[in-house]
């Protein structure tokens, strides 16, 4: 991708870009997950065609402290390989730092993704307004608008059945 193109989330990575973006797993797999503390957690999965195993490293958007609960969004949406994969079969293992453990997957409805994104926007003004236009998404503003805008960025929690 040249320094004249703009880069958008609405299509698949190709080139340098895709290689960026996984980066992340590479490092989680060589037992440097640490390095990206709470913010990002690697998640295995299978593929819905193939039956072969992947690893996705994404942004957490909320690590809930009372629950233990990890929120994530599809950024792409709801055809993202990766969510279509744990919509099918939920997915066998989420790793935050070092810590790998079978989840408690749900979806969440696009009220509670609405709640979950302004927490999100709170803690991170700046990239949520960037990733937003990235996603090519915008709102109005307003909790209601919100909430229609996240019914096309699906969110996933991800719990653990017994908290350490």
């Amino acid at each position: 991708m040249g320094m004249s193109e703009s880069f958008s989330f609405r299509q698949k990575p190709t080139g340098v870009f895709k290689w960026f973006l996984k980066a992340p797993g590479w490092l989680f797999r060589v037992k440097l997950g640490f390095l990206f503390g709470d913010r990002f957690l690697l998640i295995t999965h299978v593929g819905r065609k193939s039956g072969a195993t992947y690893h996705t490293p994404v942004e957490v958007v909320v690590h809930d402290g009372e629950t233990g609960e990890y929120i994530v969004c599809s950024g792409t949406g709801a055809n993202a390989d990766w969510y279509r994969n744990i919509s099918a079969t939920p997915a066998t293992s989420v790793q935050v730092r070092d810590r790998i453990w079978a989840p408690e997957q749900r979806m969440l409805s696009a009220d509670e993704a609405g709640t979950r994104f302004a927490e999100y926007e709170r803690a991170h003004p700046k990239t949520s307004a960037r990733l937003l236009t990235s996603m090519g998404q915008s709102y109005d503003g307003s909790d209601a608008d919100r909430v229609r805008m996240m019914a096309n960025i699906p969110m996933v929690s991800f719990g653990e059945s017994e908290r350490n």
